[in-house]
């Protein structure tokens, strides 16, 4: 946290000696071209106020040889000083040149000179010459030079004093931040959320996306201990029943009778144990992107009579399977497509009532391929829909129907590893249908 506050402070400070140096680069040369200017602009004035008549120089009883620190000097054209006076100081003979404004530096001191013609004749002619000594029209800029420098130092400090405030500030809160993160992890407390301080807007973005983090956190480790609850509550009554037919096949009168009937009992119990162990390691592994996912052509209506055909078989006459199929193509892994149509079909016939009816339909839906299973039983409640998807849950858990709750999150999951999804309509008592949705061939 120490580095909050030095690194910034250090930032600032540079960002001072920077400006400070720019303003003194940049003054001196302002006042360089204001004097230049100034004097310019004085010269021009009061050569206007001289005249010549018949070749006599007339210069007015008022004309001021001396104005802002400026000093007037009329000369020949040799040089000669013919009215007015140079800074005291100031000795050294220069020639008139009406070029440009010159600097002449004398025993230490900066002139600035500037010549201009008052006569022009073909022989002959006047000048006027204008000097100012540096050091006399600088004094005038150094108070503002001054409170310049003055100006930026107490920017500097009101800045410094605020930056270090606010980041001392900070570095409290995202040290309390850490401190929570910290305690949060030690106690394993997931229900323990960051403070959000409303004074700093950063801060409280940070903390607010900290808690939506925690709160993922926390939904995912309910659902990992709901998940481990559900997996031992599935497993413990085919267990059960096993141990259950091993103790009574270990009794001395146990007849071959018994021991076959356990025997069955117990391959029963297996295959249905293997059938959850099956389920959730497909689940993991398409949750996870460790199945490889194949790109075979799809024809739905293909995929749809084998699996109606031998569902129908297993159901007998009890469940009467209806087919409406039209043509259907896509792209995806067959086995795993089957996979879902065959869990929308066994959810169907086992929520079914007794000679009832299922429709199965396929075809396009724009430029996608549906699968529809459609059955008159029992229905969904609304309130149970959103979790229907949910690992190990059942809706009717009154009525004593088979199954383990994965069916249908593994038909889900599969569908959106196919850039696709499931949509569900039900009504409690009337029945439901199951949309499997996916992406057609591409062209």
């Amino acid at each position: 946290m120490r580095y909050l506050i030095v690194l910034p402070s250090l930032a600032i400070s540079v960002m001072a000696v920077v400006m400070l140096v720019l303003v003194h680069i940049l003054s001196n040369a302002a006042v360089e071209y204001d004097v230049k200017k100034t004097l310019a602009g004085g010269v021009r004035v009061n050569q206007k106020l001289l005249s010549v008549k018949e070749g006599k120089l007339e210069i007015p009883e008022d004309f001021e040889y001396k104005s802002d620190n400026i000093y007037f000097l009329i000369l020949e054209q040799n040089g000669a000083v013919i009215s007015g006076e140079y800074p005291e100081g100031f000795a050294a003979e220069v020639p008139v040149d009406l070029t440009k404004t010159r600097s002449v530096k004398w025993e230490g001191e900066q002139y600035l000179i500037k010549d201009v013609r008052i006569k022009n004749t073909e022989k002959d002619f006047y000048a006027l010459r204008g000097v100012v000594k540096k050091a006399d029209i600088y004094s005038s800029y150094k108070s503002i030079e001054t409170i310049s420098y003055l100006s930026i130092l107490a920017v500097f400090c009101v800045i410094t004093a605020g930056g270090v405030i606010l980041f001392r500030q900070i570095s409290r809160v995202i040290k309390d931040m850490c401190q929570s993160i910290e305690n949060i992890g030690q106690n394993a407390d997931m229900s323990q959320r960051l403070e959000e301080d409303d004074r700093i807007y950063e801060i409280r973005v940070l903390a607010q996306a900290n808690n939506r983090m925690l709160d993922r956190l926390e939904q995912m480790f309910r659902q990992q201990e709901q998940f481990t609850s559900d997996v031992a509550h599935e497993l413990r009554t085919p267990i059960a029943v096993v141990m259950a037919q091993y103790q009574c096949v270990r009794e001395e009168n146990a007849t071959r009778e018994d021991l076959v009937e356990a025997l069955e009992v117990i391959h029963r119990q297996s295959a249905k144990i293997e059938k959850i162990i099956v389920q959730l390691l497909n689940f993991s592994r398409l949750e996870q992107g460790r199945m490889q996912l194949g790109k075979e052509e799809i024809d739905l209506v293909e995929i749809v009579q084998s699996v109606c055909e031998e569902q129908q078989e297993k159901a007998g006459e009890e469940i009467e399977i209806e087919m409406r199929l039209s043509p259907a193509y896509g792209t995806g892994d067959i086995e795993l497509i089957a996979i879902v149509i065959q869990n929308l079909i066994m959810n169907a016939i086992k929520f079914s009532l007794n000679r009832g009816k299922i429709e199965v339909s396929t075809g396009t839906r724009g430029s996608d391929i549906f699968v529809s299973v459609k059955d008159y039983g029992i229905g969904i409640d609304e309130e149970e829909l959103p979790r229907i998807f949910f690992r190990f849950y059942k809706c009717d858990k009154s009525r004593n129907i088979e199954g383990f709750g994965l069916g249908l999150p593994l038909a889900m999951k599969i569908a959106e590893k196919h850039g696709g999804t499931i949509e569900v309509i039900s009504k409690l008592g009337e029945g439901s249908t199951f949309t499997l949705i996916l992406p057609g061939k591409e062209n």
